[in-house]
């Protein structure tokens, strides 16, 4: 029985993936320009096919990150990830030794925030949460005090 929170990253986080990425190809497209002034016009081909590329990765951001979901589920959490593959991962909480509650400045403008789990195999992490949401789970399994 699914219980406390059934939630998907939010949609702050996608905004913020389509601003890195957009710098990016901005920078790659003013690469481009002053290479192709430069007659370096292979170096030019090649920065403005990155900048395409970037381009499209901009406009699929949504497909990616709004495919992340995670629900409690009495003392596990069920991560769902993927676009065309979906993946499920169930962490018990017996299994998580720690849990860490980060984000940046600009996270923190847009409200999101980044929850690590680490377990005995590795860590387990969960981008894009809203805050009061990576609080709840960071006091749920991690172990915390709420903050």
């Amino acid at each position: 029985m699914a219980t406390g929170i059934k939630q998907q990253c939010s949609r702050r986080y996608t905004a913020l993936l389509r601003v890195y990425i957009g710098m990016l190809a901005f920078i790659s497209l003013c690469a481009a320009v002053v290479l192709g002034m430069e007659g370096v016009k292979a170096g030019a081909f090649v920065l403005a096919g990155v900048f395409m590329l970037l381009c499209v990765a901009a406009a699929a951001v949504p497909l990616r990150s709004g495919r992340v979901s995670y629900t409690r589920t009495g003392g596990c959490l069920r991560i769902e990830k993927g676009l065309f593959l979906r993946r499920m991962l169930v962490v018990n909480r017996s299994d998580i030794r720690y849990s860490e509650l980060s984000n940046g400045p600009v996270e923190r403008r847009l409200g999101v925030c980044t929850v690590t789990f680490f377990t005995g195999g590795g860590k387990v992490r969960l981008r894009g949460l809203r805050v009061e949401d990576g609080r709840r789970l960071h006091y749920l399994f991690g172990g915390g005090a709420a903050e």
